[in-house]
């Protein structure tokens, strides 16, 4: 069976959506790996029982905007794969992290 992607838009704040989309996503599965591009968007590999993707799209598009996606309707319990690309529309491309100046 052939992984799913996923292509959705978010308006918050890169830290903030970060936060609200993995407690989105541990409730139906688990992240296994992520990559951010800037802080203009993110790739999450998600793993989760394919009964559960259904609700993870419903979940996740109250609070992202998502590409179209045919639901599956699937009792399943075999793992499957979601890629999530996500991009943060206030994305400046700039990931630099400002850190104090230290007094010495």
């Amino acid at each position: 069976m052939k992984d799913v992607f996923w292509t959705g838009y978010c308006n918050d704040d890169r830290h903030i959506a970060i936060g609200k989309i993995e407690k989105i996503v541990s409730r139906y599965g688990y992240i296994t790996d992520f990559k951010q591009f800037s802080d203009i968007s993110l790739s999450i590999k998600i793993e989760l029982e394919e009964l559960n993707i259904d609700a993870l799209y419903d979940s996740l598009g109250e609070y992202i905007s998502l590409n179209d996606f045919e639901k599956m309707n699937s009792s399943s319990k075999r793992e499957r794969v979601i890629f999530l690309n996500t991009t943060f529309v206030k994305g400046t491309g700039d990931l630099r992290i400002e850190t104090p100046a230290v007094p010495g």
